[in-house]
């Protein structure tokens, strides 16, 4: 079995720990890991083109992605991208003027569902009929077109914070889109048309992303924990923290990134950021005492079937990855 991995990479004059802005991203990067022979190899380097993006002090890196029959769709922060696989050759690209700050796309019967974390919005975008069939405001208390001027080119614009909501995880499952808020730490429940049914209170952490198995919906939070929440009533069934493996109160880093296998589990841990680092630092608490500390790198680390046991850990900065944003079983 084979794991795509997405993320960006910095320049080397970006890397030292507690530069202002560790975004800086320099390019996309996609690698391929061999979950049998243990090999990873750098498929993709991408740079997005200046017509798709903020003329200067602009970030470029690849978000979260999905696969679906042999296609990967995954985001830049301006660009949804659709590469065959395993070819990994670019067939399509998707830029709106609308986007900004995309963090997630799935495929679901012939259209894309794709976060605009930039917008508070998700969209459901046709690819037979090119154009958007319906908006889920993630805010509703404030409709989206009366905070956002609906004539300019959000693509040349570096930021639009401060979010109300920051969504950053979509699914789609009978019929309902699921979709992870940052500033609310739920996960809201729309139907097809928009309208909002219910929201899943995630309140062991900020939730990031997410997948369906079997019975569950699985969401990683930042801090560290996977939370599995029953698909049929939306309770939380239980919560897995995985700080409890990191023996000298460092904190694990940023989580993000998860997928699961029939014996393993593989979640993403990125470099903490020093944003986040001020952001955040409720959540951080006493786990932060020194810089030192907080330098766990970005890596995947694979857990055993109930996390119980760390079996292996793949230093994705020893290739100059430097975020991960997902991990994609192929």
């Amino acid at each position: 079995m084979k794991l795509i991995i997405t993320g960006g990479r910095q320049s080397d004059s970006n890397l030292s720990y507690f530069n202002k802005e560790w975004n800086n991203g320099i390019e996309g990067v996609i690698f391929e890991y061999d979950t049998i022979d243990k090999k990873i190899e750098e498929k993709i380097t991408y740079k997005t083109p200046e017509k798709y993006r903020p003329k200067k002090n602009y970030s470029i890196s690849f978000k979260s992605g999905s696969i679906h029959d042999n296609h990967l769709y995954v985001t830049t922060l301006t660009e949804v991208l659709i590469y065959t696989l395993p070819e990994y050759k670019l067939i399509e690209r998707i830029s709106l003027n609308i986007f900004n700050d995309l963090h997630h796309v799935v495929f679901y019967e012939r259209n894309l569902f794709i976060v605009i974390t930039g917008l508070d919005l998700v969209i459901k975008y046709s690819l037979d009929e090119k154009k958007i069939k319906t908006f889920y405001n993630c805010y509703p208390e404030i409709k989206t077109w009366e905070k956002f001027d609906r004539d300019l080119d959000f693509r040349k614009i570096n930021t639009t914070k401060p979010h109300l909501s920051h969504p950053n995880h979509v699914s789609v499952f009978q019929n309902k889109v699921f979709v992870t808020r940052y500033k609310q730490k739920d996960v809201l429940v729309f139907s097809m048309n928009g309208k909002v049914l219910d929201k899943i209170d995630l309140n062991k952490g900020i939730p990031h992303d997410g997948a369906i198995f079997n019975d569950n919906f699985i969401y990683t939070t930042v801090n560290g924990n996977i939370i599995k929440v029953n698909k049929k009533d939306f309770l939380i069934k239980k919560i897995i923290d995985l700080n409890i493996h990191e023996n000298d109160r460092r904190s694990l880093g940023w989580c993000r990134g998860y997928e699961k296998t029939d014996y393993d589990n593989y979640v993403g841990f990125s470099r903490i950021r020093p944003t986040k680092f001020v952001e955040n630092i409720k959540w951080l608490g006493n786990k932060i005492t020194d810089k030192v500390k907080l330098k766990m790198p970005t890596r995947i680390v694979c857990y055993n079937k109930d996390f119980s046991k760390i079996n292996e850990t793949i230093n994705l900065e020893d290739y100059k990855m430097n975020w991960i944003f997902s991990i994609l079983k192929y």
